[in-house]
């Protein structure tokens, strides 16, 4: 076989794969914010104003971006009946969490009441209506306290307070919880992309060694 054009695709096929650089890919771990009163409000804007509820006191919001006063931040995830919120949080009510505590969001569902009201009707009308609501957090106005929540995929308050445990776990609802990146030993685009080169490179070498072997001549 001609030795001299193998050496050469050798050297070829080398310097591919040397260009290819495999490295794993991690996604940053998540940094979380323990809400410490009942003062921590989680707002649309940086403005106290703006606010939609109180974190549940003992539960955590996902720090995103860190602006001053404030942090941009998450709360809750696209699980089961709950969907995940982005907004502002002041500092000053949450105390930073090193790692991920057991208990980040508190993942509580409630049952809300319909009433058809008064039913002069002959028809069988329902005199009342229970859905499942996901419960967000308090919010208190003028002494009266109101209760966030998702129903029916629309957000909206409902009047009163809602009692819940501090520091339970975290389980997202029907473990509906969509798996976030991570490190580990998923194969990444350079992982696949290397295996591919590789796979090419050793095809190249066998046809040029059977093309440009001699063929053996007998006498």
């Amino acid at each position: 076989m001609n030795m001299k054009r193998l050496t050469v695709a050798i050297f070829c096929v080398i310097l591919i794969l040397s260009a290819v650089q495999v490295k794993p890919v991690y996604a940053a771990a998540p940094v979380y914010a323990r809400a410490i009163d009942d003062k921590a409000y989680f707002c649309e804007d940086r403005d106290e104003r703006t606010s939609l509820f109180a974190v549940p006191c003992t539960y955590c919001i996902e720090i995103l971006r860190d602006d001053g006063e404030w942090y941009f931040a998450r709360y809750a995830d696209d699980a089961g009946i709950y969907e995940a919120l982005e907004g502002y949080c002041k500092k000053v009510h949450f105390e930073p969490e090193n790692g991920t505590p057991k208990a980040t969001y508190l993942y509580k569902t409630i049952t809300v009441k319909f009433s058809a009201g008064g039913n002069n009707s002959s028809l069988p009308v329902l005199g009342e209506i229970a859905l499942e609501a996901a419960f967000y957090g308090t919010y208190e106005k003028g002494g009266v306290y109101y209760s966030y929540v998702r129903c029916q995929g629309d957000f909206g308050y409902i009047e009163g307070k809602i009692d819940y445990d501090p520091n339970l776990p975290s389980t997202p609802p029907d473990d509906e919880k969509a798996e976030k990146v991570s490190g580990g030993n998923s194969l990444n685009f350079a992982s696949i992309a290397f295996i591919v080169i590789a796979s090419i490179a050793v095809v190249v070498v066998l046809i040029i060694y059977f093309t440009t072997k001699k063929p053996k001549i007998d006498g």
